[in-house]
């Protein structure tokens, strides 16, 4: 099983849910977040970049017509229970600044691009069945 977690913002890419951290850094920078709630969002970020590794390179991309396209979305592994923890922690300090956040899970991402430890880049297939959680 494979966990998102997402937010209604939109985005540049069709069918596409925002994921965690763009919002979370959204509001890290935005004057208008309640300094308490930006001390807190910028920790946990903080020790995500220091333990979640960031895929780099052509990780997100498919190739397709001789180009290549930035396709993929990120997924935790079920089993990386510690960064799903504190994703929750992040989702809720989002949350208490007015943007809601959903866990979705599935067994079935699409076509993998990317796996380590602790998540994979997955591109979508048009079928992808998810559970809303």
């Amino acid at each position: 099983m494979y966990v998102r977690f997402i937010a209604p913002v939109p985005t540049a890419r069709r069918n596409v849910d925002r994921g965690l951290f763009g919002p979370a850094y959204r509001l890290l920078w935005d004057d208008a977040t309640p300094e308490s709630l930006r001390r807190a969002i910028g920790h946990e970020l903080d020790w995500f970049e220091a333990e979640l590794p960031v895929p780099r390179g052509r990780s997100f991309c498919v190739k397709s017509r001789k180009r290549w396209l930035a396709h993929g979305i990120c997924w935790f592994r079920d089993d990386a229970r510690i960064m799903i923890a504190r994703a929750y922690g992040l989702a809720a300090l989002i949350d208490a600044c007015g943007v809601p956040i959903t866990k979705r899970a599935t067994r079935r991402p699409g076509q993998i691009l990317y796996r380590d430890a602790w998540q994979i880049v997955a591109k979508p297939e048009e079928a992808t069945p998810t559970l809303w959680c």
